[in-house]
């Protein structure tokens, strides 16, 4: 075995270095914009330009702009490389042609003038197209081509045209600068009829204070002292951030990690916001973040209160329902343990149905690479553990630690490191590299030393159209870090291919030494058939070598049956969507060795087609043993859920959990049981308490919460104005409105258009302004109030006294209490119709005729009263013609 693991290793070894291509070419030049422009003239080929070689494809893809849809056309692909029509690229983006030189054009941009050699184009089907290549290193865009979306992602960092003059904006509402930005409370209490109620409080608060972010996070857990787990105040500027507070030094993998309470600071000449900027809540531990893939929580967004699933190597390890707000967190999940293939599968209503979007958050050594030239300097200083928390405190040892990163090179980044080891009372040591030896491979060489012990890791990661291939091996001599630690050869390799597109294959290799033990010897292979798109095969080993065997199979759209064969037990997955509010699942499992069988029976239901409650039932059933649980979920608003469960003896036939997919209990382990939960997101501004979710306000983003209130009496109350679209810069928002409250957050600081969706409201309500400018600042909550307004009309008919209609009527429309007029003007049969008029009293007044005054108008007096008015008819005396003067012929001369 050992022999095969050192041939596959040198294989690996080879495909790196003889897959190695140049590094990319020099980027165009950015001089300054001169101060004339000229028309654009069409696209140029050289000569000398190549033509479509016999391995070209064409591909109808989306091409998205900066994330919009621009249009629909036939991209080519070549050897690898992408092209895409240069007109169209030039027409999407708006880039002009300034001038030409020799062959160069030139385009102003806001950021300078981009030049470009126009014989670097390819004609495929007589269509002058531009590389990926090209893209990047000469327009300085991100171009990547989306499988999933089977389209053309194009990132555009600049604006077409010559550099404009910064203006100020000014915002109408300002965003606090000292304030609790929000409190969250998460609360739950178990009985299980025999003993005290068990109780867990956990209140979170954040918010801003002396030009900085503070988050303090305190529990309680089973009458337990009321104490802070987590506290911290965070300030930053562009290049430089501090923190004061609980943390963890956040190393690389291989010397580990230690939590400490003290001082952290960090540093980068270029910009440190991508450190900070990570993503993670607003509680987080992690200052820096160095490698996304150390995260413990995957987040991400989906359609609101539909299903995340979490899936590693295509095994379902956890879901949840996603809340209104759109956002999905998995917390304290292995990231950086294993080259597993890590993913969230989005579904709208039902596990049953097809995913509507499955995200990637497989790991990748890459992650710690910086670009050239940028330098990251990160420490701190304190004790270890939590001074707050008495038990700890006989603990607390020093605490200090410091780690630098530096891009040498586009594909070469190198960093150290130093930190006190509190178990062995020594100083760790480490130095690394991440390379990108081709555009296809990233690597990454580390050593290190702690306990007068060393270690070594070293990671190789490929990925070509139709394979990939991951190894990381990693060897710790004995009493490395800690005196009880034994030597430790650790070697995962992992090759998978997809020769076609209905199968895939990997090679599984573990190899893992630990003193005189082998805790795992393995080289196995997996495999994933799809015969046809209703059909699904698959045989995947897992860390302990027992493979599971699964086949699942679509029949029709609404039924779903799934066979499952692992640790000698077959289990029976049936599904069936009778309507998108009503699910059931049924489940068997069969121990073959024990005889034994459990089924179990689960059904959720959306009740009113409403997807703010969810009502689950549970039976369960093995040999004589009974059991039934069930559990309702209500979202109140944006930031209150409210759950409610109960079961009786699930401990012993239930093999699926409760609240899997909306309140998360867990079953108790009692004959019978009753849990409550709850969990309540509030937000704090200058107009009191709203609901939000305290997770999208972060360190660097901030949110704006508000609501639509109605200004004026009417019959409409708060839920007539349910889901109506609030529109951030001029684009409807990913969010669900209850009772006309809204909460929009993880947005960036700045200044922000916000306004209403007219096309969604009632016809009888209006908005006084069109937008309002809306200030945001990370770490904090702007509220704002948007009055609307219930607004009717009058309509009927003008005419004399035989009773035919007159046109051209001017009617004037006036209101007491300093209500503007409105005036209308009848059309050529007599009719009339004035809008926008609030409940209230008002006198409609005949002014004029054709411009031709009335005398002695006879106004009507109506009232409006949450209601339109209709056939509200007058008879006026159309003033008489001005008389016509003829002029006089004078006498011949």
């Amino acid at each position: 075995m050992q022999r095969y693991l050192f041939v596959v290793l040198h294989i690996a070894l080879f495909a790196l270095f003889s897959s190695s291509v140049a590094i990319a070419e020099e980027a165009g030049s950015l001089p300054a914009p001169p101060s004339v422009t000229t028309a654009t003239p069409s696209v140029q080929l050289s000569p000398s330009t190549a033509q479509v070689s016999s391995g070209m494809e064409r591909l109808l893809v989306g091409i998205y702009i900066n994330n919009r849809l621009e249009k629909e056309d036939t991209v080519f692909r070549e050897n690898r490389e992408y092209w895409i029509p240069f007109s169209l690229f030039l027409d999407k983006t708006g880039l002009k042609e300034e001038r030409r030189s020799a062959g160069t054009a030139f385009y102003p941009t806001n950021i300078g003038i981009i030049s470009f050699n126009t014989a670097r184009l390819k004609e495929f089907d007589a269509v002058p197209c531009i590389s990926f290549t090209d893209l990047k290193t000469t327009f300085l865009a991100s171009p990547e081509f989306n499988q999933q979306l089977f389209a053309v992602m194009l990132t555009i960092p600049w604006s077409a045209g010559s550099p404009r003059k910064m203006t100020i904006r000014t915002a109408d509402i300002l965003a606090p600068d000292r304030s609790i930005s929000f409190i969250g409370i998460e609360a739950s209490a178990d009985y299980d009829f025999n003993s005290d109620v068990n109780r867990n409080l956990q209140i979170a608060s954040g918010g801003r204070l002396l030009n900085g972010v503070w988050n303090v996070t305190a529990a309680t857990e089973r009458g337990s002292a009321f104490t802070p787990s987590r506290y911290h105040w965070t300030t930053f500027n562009n290049k430089l951030a501090l923190r004061i507070g609980t943390g963890y030094t956040g190393s690389y993998s291989l010397i580990g990690s230690t939590n400490m309470t003290g001082v952290q600071i960090g540093w980068n000449n270029h910009s440190i916001m991508r450190q900070l900027d990570a993503g993670q809540d607003n509680a987080s531990e992690l200052f820096l973040n160095i490698d996304a893939n150390q995260l413990r929580t995957i987040e991400g967004n989906g359609p609101p209160a539909s299903i995340a699933e979490l899936r590693f190597d295509g095994e379902v390890f956890q879901r949840q329902r996603i809340g209104l707000d759109g956002k999905f967190f998995f917390e304290n999940v292995r990231m950086s343990t294993d080259l597993r293939k890590t993913e969230v599968y989005i579904y709208l209503r039902s596990i049953n149905e097809k995913p509507v979007k499955v995200i990637d958050f497989s790991q990748s050594v890459a992650g710690r690479a910086l670009p050239q030239g940028e330098l990251l300097i990160r420490g701190g200083l304190g004790k270890t553990g939590n001074l707050l928390i008495q038990q700890e405190r006989v603990n607390n040892a020093d605490a200090a630690f410091g780690n630098v990163l530096y891009g040498l090179h586009s594909r070469i980044t190198l960093e150290a490191a130093m930190q006190l080891n509190p178990s062995a009372q020594s100083s760790d040591l480490l130095l690394g590299t991440i390379l990108s030896p081709g555009a296809n491979w990233n690597a990454a060489l580390y050593g290190a030393r702690s306990n007068e012990r060393g270690a070594a890791d070293f990671r190789l990661e490929g990925h070509y159209t139709n394979w990939t291939a991951a190894y990381w091996g990693t060897i710790r001599q004995d009493r490395f870090a800690y005196d009880f630690q034994e030597r430790d050869i650790n070697h995962l390799f992992r090759w998978g291919a997809s020769p076609f597109r209905q199968l895939g294959v990997q090679i599984i290799a573990h190899y893992e030494k630990l003193g005189d033990r082998w805790p795992a010897h393995y080289v196995l292979p997996a495999v994933s058939l799809y015969p046809f798109s209703r059909l699904t095969l698959s045989a995947t080993p897992d860390d302990f070598e027992n493979y599971r065997y699964e086949a699942g199979i679509r029949i029709g759209d609404y039924n779903t049956l799934r066979s499952i064969y692992q640790n000698d037990i077959i289990s029976l997955d049936y599904q069936r969507n009778f309507s998108d509010h009503f699910n059931v699942r049924l489940l068997n499992d069969y121990h073959r060795i024990y005889k034994t069988n459990i089924t179990n029976l689960l059904l959720n239901w959306y009740p009113r087609n409403n997807t703010n409650d969810l009502i689950e039932t549970a039976i369960s059933r093995s040999a004589s043993s009974f059991g039934v649980a069930g559990s309702w979920t209500r979202y109140i608003n944006t930031g209150l859920r409210v759950a409610l469960q109960y079961s009786y003896q699930m401990k012993t036939v239930a093999n699926i959990t409760m609240g899997d997919v909306n309140a998360n209990m867990i079953m108790p382990e009692t004959l019978k049981n009753v849990a409550l939960s709850l969990s309540w997101d509030l937000g704090w501004s200058n107009r009191g308490l709203f609901p939000i979710n305290r997770n999208a306000v972060t360190l660097t983003r901030g949110a704006i919460a508000g609501s639509l209130d109605i200004g004026n009496e009417t019959k409409l109350s708060a839920s007539d104005i349910n889901n109506i679209s609030i529109l951030l810069n001029g684009r409807q928002m990913q969010q669900q409105q209850i009772d006309g409250s809204f909460f929009i957050g993880s947005l960036k600081p700045g200044i922000y258009n916000v306004a209403v969706d007219p096309e969604k409201l009632p016809i009888e309500l209006a908005v006084d302004q069109k937008e309002r400018k809306v200030e945001v600042k990370s770490g904090a909550v702007t509220a704002l109030t948007i009055p609307v307004y219930a607004e009717f009309g009058v309509a009927g008919f003008v005419g004399d006294s035989s009773g035919n209609g007159i046109a051209n009527v001017l009617l004037e429309v006036s209101g007491k209490e300093g209500i503007s007029s409105v005036k209308s003007l009848t059309n050529e049969f007599g009719y009339y119709r004035a809008d926008t008029l609030r409940s209230g009293t008002y006198r409609i007044t005949p002014v004029s005729v054709g411009n031709r005054p009335i005398a002695n108008p006879r106004p009507v007096d109506i009232t409006i009263k949450d209601d339109f008015l209709f056939d509200v008819n007058m008879t006026i005396v159309v003033p008489p013609l001005p008389p016509v003067e003829v002029p006089v012929a004078e006498p011949a001369p």
